[in-house]
């Protein structure tokens, strides 16, 4: 695969990425809603997996521009 076509996946990655985080309340306003969940600190867990999400889009960020350049 070449340098391109990493940067247009990891391009495109990140986008979905960014739309995933964009909606992460709501998914997990519904999650609180489930019984299965309750009892769960989801406040935390909506905080760490957001966390996440950013450092992902971050770390793809980087390796874009260092293969860019």
């Amino acid at each position: 695969m070449v340098v391109f076509e990493v940067v247009e996946k990891l391009e495109k990655l990140n986008e979905e990425q960014k739309t995933t985080l964009e909606q992460l309340h709501e998914q997990f306003e519904d999650l609180a809603k489930d019984p299965r969940f309750s009892g769960l600190p989801m406040d935390e867990i909506e905080n760490l997996f957001s966390a996440y999400l950013k450092t992902w889009i971050k770390t793809n960020k980087d390796i874009i521009n260092l293969l860019k350049n």
